[in-house]
């Protein structure tokens, strides 16, 4: 099932009837919001490289899932998407599923904190902040 992005999270925001940042903070849309401005940051990012980039959302007919894959030559990278502000193990789930499918270790989680984190198991943490490091 295709997922459908709002390039003006604003927009989308005001469709829910958000009038302020205080009514997110414990919105039941509030992770969907976050996600959605994530995404389109990095298309945003790449647009404004001058890349094309290529991206996908991946979900298995059992729920598993990555928010984001990123296209890079021959690989495609893992991204989650997480509102919280505090890191815990179930931001690395989806990492665990797709080293299983794929072989492939690494990717990004990216979250509503502010720490940055490089993982053993070759995941690196991002706050929103440091997005464009990604």
């Amino acid at each position: 099932m295709s997922k459908i992005y709002f390039y003006d999270t604003g927009l989308a925001a005001a469709l829910l009837e958000i009038d302020n940042a205080s009514q997110l903070e414990f919105h039941p849309f509030r992770g969907s919001i976050f996600e959605n401005l994530v995404i389109v940051d990095f298309v945003k990012q790449d647009y404004n490289r001058g890349k094309r980039g290529n991206f996908y959302f991946w979900r298995d007919s059992t729920g598993n899932e990555i928010d984001l894959l990123i296209e890079r030559g021959n690989k495609l990278i893992p991204v989650e998407i997480k509102s919280g502000q505090t890191i815990t193990d179930e931001f690395f789930k989806g990492f665990r599923y797709w080293k299983k499918l794929t072989g492939y270790e690494g990717g990004f989680v990216v979250y509503g904190g502010d720490m940055v984190q490089k993982r053993s198991d070759g995941v690196t943490v991002v706050s929103l902040d440091e997005l464009d490091s990604v």
